[in-house]
């Protein structure tokens, strides 16, 4: 029984010693006092790696881990004191994960910025190899100088950075209900992301949903048309019930048309393009798009080539009506035209001039009768000249003959132009 004890108690002893490496290499001939202890206002650790710079990284990591919790510490110890339940659970919560997870990097937390192997006080390393499999790895020991005030001064810096970014966090997520400059969408998305990355507690959530928010607003984006004209297009980007602007230029095509300049304005943008290759379609237009995030917002902007042109013609008799007759005169009349427009484009009758055979030409001048869209118009004018009766009166005419002209101006060009009334029928009353 005593011999089963005693291999017992020996087993371990030997498996250990079996199992433990031999250091084949180390920084100094004696192993410092400090290594595996605790010193006063010291921070003393050990990191393991297969080269010495890897185990001296992961040393300098666990001086961080140590740092943070200690921040994490005094922040819910100070916190408790004072009562501050956000602050427990938001910035003590935060640093205890953070202590768990920082890696090589300095991570969101500022102050680990400062911490490097130039500020280490004394330093150790061993080189260690397995006897039985041949796999070396190193140890690497530090001692950090890291005085308590310290700690008191990085629990006020940190308090003071994390409300700072929970007030930036609040003020872009209030800031998603009034966007007025669509490049802000896109600038605080990556605001959020950083917070996003900084934050390990609830605000983490809220920051990603905000992102999400503000990722939503380019589905809710649109082309309007403001005011435009041939050869002009004015647009303007809406956002729900409010223009929004960008310092974005657009891409813009076109099949026929030619654009020949493109101008931001705050509240509008203006594409000018020639349209000289452009035949009359319905489906002429400009391809507007915009590219923001993994949004496309475009729009077909359609445009009429003939929307300035005024072009007009008489197809039906011309029609005179007698308004006052004494025995072969008519002393006055009316006469009725149906003008029709080829055109939307508007346009004003400025005089008609009326060849009647046998009779002395009739002219009525500063007509200023409008006109606009395609289709028939009706022209009514009062003649004051004096009309043979006999001789203008289609009764019993097989077919009544006049020519003369039309004058017009186009409304929206200026110009000015003349229809060739030639051989065109006409009816009297008389």
């Amino acid at each position: 029984m005593k011999r089963i004890l005693l291999i017992s108690l020996l087993l371990p002893i030997f498996f250990t010693c079996v199992a433990q490496p031999k250091v084949v290499e180390k920084s100094s001939r004696k192993q410092p006092g400090w290594v595996n202890g605790l010193e006063k206002d010291y921070i003393i650790t050990v990191g393991s790696g297969s080269t010495v710079q890897e185990a001296q990284q992961n040393a300098l990591n666990m001086v961080k881990e140590q740092i943070v919790s200690a921040v994490a510490e005094n922040v819910q110890t100070t916190s408790e004191m004072r009562i501050e339940e956000n602050t427990v659970n938001k910035v003590s919560t935060y640093l205890e994960n953070f202590a768990t997870t920082t890696t090589t990097t300095s991570g969101p937390v500022p102050f680990l910025q400062g911490i490097s192997l130039s500020k280490v006080e004394e330093f150790y390393w061993e080189k260690l190899e397995d006897k039985k499999t041949r796999v070396v790895r190193f140890n690497y020991h530090l001692k950090y100088p890291f005085p308590k005030i310290e700690i008191w001064k990085l629990v006020e810096e940190f308090k003071k950075r994390d409300k700072e970014m929970t007030r930036q966090l609040d003020e872009l997520i209030a800031a998603a209900d009034n966007v007025e400059n669509i490049d802000d969408i896109h600038k605080n998305i990556g605001e959020l992301k950083i917070l996003a990355d900084y934050f390990m507690d609830g605000r983490r959530n809220t920051a990603n949903l905000g992102i999400t928010r503000y990722r939503g607003l380019y589905n809710s984006l649109e082309l309007v048309e403001i005011e435009s004209g041939l050869g002009e297009l004015k647009y303007a980007l809406r956002l729900g019930d409010r223009y929004v602007h960008t310092s974005r230029k657009p891409n813009t095509s076109a099949e026929c048309a030619r654009i020949t300049s493109t101008v931001n304005n705050k509240d509008h943008t203006i594409i000018k393009y020639d349209y000289y290759n452009c035949y009359d379609d319905p489906e002429n237009h400009i391809l507007v798009t915009y590219r923001f995030g993994n949004n496309n917002i475009q729009k077909k902007f359609f445009f009429d080539i003939t929307a300035d042109k005024a072009s007009i013609f008489v197809n039906e008799p011309i029609r005179l009506s007698a308004l006052n007759k004494e025995d072969d005169v008519v002393l006055n009349s009316t006469m009725d035209i149906t003008l029709v427009s080829k055109y939307s484009a508007p346009f004003t009758i400025d005089k008609v001039e009326v060849e009647i055979q046998g009779q002395a030409p009739v002219t009525v001048e500063n007509i200023g009768q409008k006109f606009s869209g395609k289709g028939n118009h009706t022209l009514k004018l009062n003649v004051d000249k004096d009309l043979k009766a006999d001789e203008t009166s289609t009764s019993g005419k097989r077919i009544s003959m006049l020519s003369g002209y039309i004058h017009f101006t186009s409304d929206k060009t200026g110009d000015k132009k003349t229809y060739r009334i030639y051989n065109h029928t006409y009816t009297t009353d008389w």
